[in-house]
């Protein structure tokens, strides 16, 4: 699967607004350019954001964020999915040292909904429809 990693040089070039160091691009669904401005829920990017400041040397690679209805439906997505409302990131993490340091952070910065797999890290900030939970993939 495709997945978007973060560039610094190319920073400029994208909408920065509300973040210090990450780019909202990084965030859009495949077929609609400026999507994850328009539609990716705040929390999830700027928890992102936080742990890219303490740890500039990480550099997030996403593969999946806010899809849209398109994209959610050519994936299979439920209509209820926290990719639809932009409520989740899936991040790729090929090592098991990659993987542990994203859990860390993630459950040090409050969230409590977190996937992990073979070569991803899944989280989601939906607590409303679903419960606290850490599921391996």
């Amino acid at each position: 699967m495709e997945y978007r990693k973060f560039v610094k040089k190319d920073r400029v070039n994208y909408n920065t607004e509300g973040l210090k160091h990450l780019y909202w691009e990084m965030f859009d669904s495949p077929d609609s350019e400026g999507s994850g401005y328009r539609f990716m829920e705040r929390e999830p990017v700027l928890i992102l954001d936080d742990i890219f400041s303490e740890f500039p040397d990480w550099k997030p690679k996403i593969q999946c964020a806010y899809c849209s209805k398109m994209y959610g439906d050519i994936l299979g997505l439920p209509a209820k999915s926290p990719f639809r409302v932009g409520k989740a990131v899936k991040l790729r993490a090929t090592n098991p040292s990659q993987r542990m340091f994203i859990v860390r952070h993630l459950i040090l910065r409050g969230v409590t909904r977190i996937g992990v797999g073979r070569e991803h890290v899944y989280f989601d900030t939906d607590n409303y429809l679903y419960k606290d939970a850490l599921y391996v993939q």
